[in-house]
């Protein structure tokens, strides 16, 4: 994938702009972000998997 703007991508100003407008609208809509302490990690304590599965082959 090519990190190369084209001539219609907006800037990073703008991009920033909108980001800033997206969050706002969020946090006006009542949602919260949760600050999570330096540290923590998203593994499971019991040691279970996370992995998501989107496609397996079925054995025929």
């Amino acid at each position: 994938m090519s990190n190369k703007l084209k001539p219609n991508d907006p800037s990073s100003h703008e991009r920033r702009k909108a980001l800033a407008e997206d969050l706002q609208a969020f946090l006006d809509s009542g949602n919260k972000i949760e600050q999570v302490p330096t540290g923590v990690s998203g593994q499971d304590s019991l040691g279970r998997s996370k992995h998501i599965v989107i496609s397996r082959s079925r054995k025929r």
